[in-house]
């Protein structure tokens, strides 16, 4: 009976997680596994946290309290591409001394906030129009592991299930579904452009 409930609660906690969420909401059949070469890669993270190095220095979308600055230190935590290689979406994860908090705190302590912007790509090396989702973020973590795995919580399990104020999805797709590319997100940027 002890082994019974054992196998069974593992089970539960593999399928649902601590949070009550499902381990992996997006079915298998439309799970987005495009990727590009490593290289291709490198080149991406090194183009993209030069991107947001200019928007802390300009203090703009993500980036306007007074804790992002030159000593700012930023991750590319993980870059998604659509099946075409003409989107991507990317976690970016910063690193600030606690005394730069608007409470105030220890300079020799640090936090965590971590955000999620989208963007067009064209060619290699070529990112446009990059947007932060203001949706969902995080900030104050204490460790980079801890803000790197409730980022993806937040866009790789939970964002398909935000709700505007009529109880409707926002967001329709999780950010690992090939139908995220095609969803209202870039349905309003789109009309921007």
């Amino acid at each position: 009976m002890k082994v019974c409930f054992f196998v069974a609660f593992t089970l539960w906690n593999f399928c649902y997680g601590c949070a009550g969420i499902a381990s992996h909401t997006t079915p298998i059949k439309y799970r987005n596994n495009t990727q590009v070469p490593p290289h291709i890669y490198k080149v991406h993270q090194k183009i993209l946290k030069d991107s947001i190095k200019h928007l802390i220095n300009g203090k703009s979308l993500a980036y306007y309290p007074k804790e992002n600055d030159l000593f700012t230190e930023i991750i590319i935590d993980t870059i998604f591409y659509s099946p075409k290689k003409d989107k991507a979406a990317f976690f970016v994860i910063t690193k600030n001394s606690n005394d730069k908090l608007l409470s105030g705190g220890n300079k020799n302590e640090y936090h965590y906030d971590a955000h999620c912007f989208t963007a067009y790509l064209k060619g290699d090396s070529t990112f446009n129009n990059i947007n932060w989702i203001s949706a969902s973020n995080i900030s104050n973590f204490y460790t980079l592991e801890k803000a790197s795995f409730r980022i993806r919580e937040m866009y790789l399990k939970e964002f398909s299930k935000r709700q505007d104020v009529n109880g409707n999805s926002m967001y329709k797709y999780n950010l690992d579904d090939i139908r995220f590319w095609d969803g209202p997100i870039w349905k309003t940027k789109e009309k921007i452009k």
